[in-house]
């Protein structure tokens, strides 16, 4: 950034992206508020077209580290004494015949200014013994901008992993109220120092000045992280001593592994492999009194193989820790996906349409026969007797044609929504299949553990991860399917979850 140049805030409220409530508390943009690009939804700060010219700079990693000096003071006092010493060394600034010369009290920029206003500064920032012995844990860093000059004035004092610890654990969540301290410090150096201008006429300017006595703090912190981040949009950081400070952080302490709590669901709601069972036989007995031909029935077919497949998949389900493990979630995708395409096959209820799930299936048999017997080595889960059997159940696999589209022409979630189902897809779709296809967030759930060092910027480390149990809702599906099949063919009212409300 140029001696002379100045960042300018005059952004007009209008232009807040609107956010609302949600269940999680934070404060981000709805799913409503983001703009759809192709295939990707893009949030509003990077879907305008600044963000082409904007840097963005994260704070944990990146502007966290420059202000650990303030941090410590943050987690050493309380919050009134902490802001006092802040509001010190502003003082110290706006008064200095070269306020100029202080506009960045990063420990970056502070390591950059001259050797004598570095000492002056630092020597001002240290003099109250508190915060001396506060910042003296500075000093666990090598690679600490200006270590010299910081050493002169904290070399008396021992260092602190705990309060180093605590500190940035206090200050990693970017709109924690620790944070927010720290980044109003930053910003007011700015502006006192004459390199920040704010439009008077907004309310942020009033909000910097009396920070933190305001009657809503929560516009005070949002005028802070707002105002402190956009100055990092159009400027060319030095990261060194952020990268310098993770990596010492990394090489010096050791991870800490969490003990995660799985809850259970109370034993009266629980399924069971009994009322599994129950469930099967009671099925088992309407199929044979709604079963009237032996000729190929695709529709009384289908519902009732779609109910006796998700009953099987729930009962494996039931192993001992197989529901909350990935194998529990791949089933309940399955369930998923079968009560969908069942729901599409009950709604339009044609003749073609029953059929054309079937063909689809027996069409797959018979290319994966033509494929074992020509070409590849079969694995050993193949049964190539079964398979050529389905390949010619029906019909010669001869005349058999197989379809390498999907089943319908339809993916799943345009099935979903001519079905009336697209709130259950929207439920359970998009996360399991993350697991059926091997993606990172299914990988980082189920295979790493975060570390609760805040040093090490709550990485994960390979440790298998307990999952919450899919039981349940898959259990729900299955009533779900078991209330299609009472539609098709009335009236079979046995369920798993007799309590539960279920989507129709």
């Amino acid at each position: 950034m140029g001696c002379q140049e100045k960042i300018v805030i005059a952004r007009n409220k209008k232009n807040k992206p609107s956010r609302k409530n949600s269940r999680s508390g934070n404060n981000r943009t709805s799913l409503r508020g983001h703009k759809q690009v192709g295939g990707r939804l893009l949030p509003p700060i990077v879907s305008t077209k600044l963000s082409e010219k904007v840097q963005f700079i994260s704070w944990m990693d990146d502007r966290l580290p420059e202000m650990l000096w303030a941090a410590l003071i943050v987690a050493s006092f309380d919050r009134s004494h902490a802001l006092s010493q802040f509001r010190r060394i502003l003082k110290f600034i706006g008064e200095h015949e070269r306020k100029d010369q202080f506009h960045d009290v990063t420990l970056t920029g502070i390591g950059n200014l001259d050797a004598t206003n570095r000492c002056e500064l630092i020597g001002f920032l240290t003099e109250p013994p508190g915060v001396s012995r506060a910042l003296s844990t500075l000093l666990l860093f090598e690679g600490l901008p200006g270590r010299e000059d910081w050493e002169k004035h904290l070399s008396t004092h021992e260092t602190d992993v705990a309060l180093l610890m605590g500190s940035v654990g206090a200050v990693l969540w970017q709109q924690s109220r620790e944070a927010a301290d720290c980044r109003w410090m930053r910003v007011m150096a700015k502006l006192i120092a004459g390199r920040l201008s704010i439009n008077p006429e907004l309310e942020t300017l009033d909000l910097l000045l009396n920070y933190p006595a305001t009657a809503d703090e929560d516009r005070a912190l949002s005028a802070v992280r707002l105002t402190e981040m956009n100055l990092n949009g159009l400027l060319d950081p030095d990261l060194a001593w952020p990268k310098a400070f993770w990596h010492e952080a990394w090489m010096s302490t050791p991870c800490i592994r969490s003990t995660p709590q799985v809850n259970h669901l109370p034993l009266e709601e629980a399924v069971t492999r009994q009322s599994i069972s129950e469930l099967r036989e009671r099925l088992e007995i309407h199929w044979q009194q709604t079963h009237s031909t032996t000729e190929i029935d695709s529709r009384h077919d289908a519902v009732f193989g779609v109910a006796f497949y998700c009953l099987r998949i729930l009962e494996e389900m039931m192993g001992i820790g197989i529901g909350s493990s990935v194998l529990g979630r791949l089933g309940l995708r399955t369930i998923l996906e079968a009560r969908i395409n069942l729901q599409y096959m009950l709604v339009e209820d044609k003749p073609d349409l029953w059929k054309a799930w079937r063909e689809y299936g027996a069409g797959q048999a018979k290319l994966n026969a033509l494929k074992f017997d020509e070409s590849i080595e079969p694995p050993q889960y193949i049964d190539l007797e079964s398979i050529e059997s389905i390949a010619s159940e029906d019909i010669w696999s001869e005349y058999r044609t197989v379809n390498l589209a999907s089943w319908s022409g339809l993916d799943l979630r345009k099935i979903s929504e001519r079905s009336g189902l697209k709130d259950t897809y929207d439920q359970h779709y998009s996360w399991t299949s993350g697991y059926a296809h091997g993606m990172w967030g299914a990988v980082r759930e189920s295979c790493f553990q975060t570390c609760v060092n805040p040093l090490h910027r709550l990485h994960g480390h390979p440790q298998r991860s307990p999952l919450k149990d899919t039981v349940d809702d898959a259990a729900i599906l299955v009533d779900e399917i078991m209330q299609q099949v009472d539609t098709a063919y009335p009236t079979f009212t046995q369920r798993l979850l007799m309590k539960r409300p279920l989507a129709v």
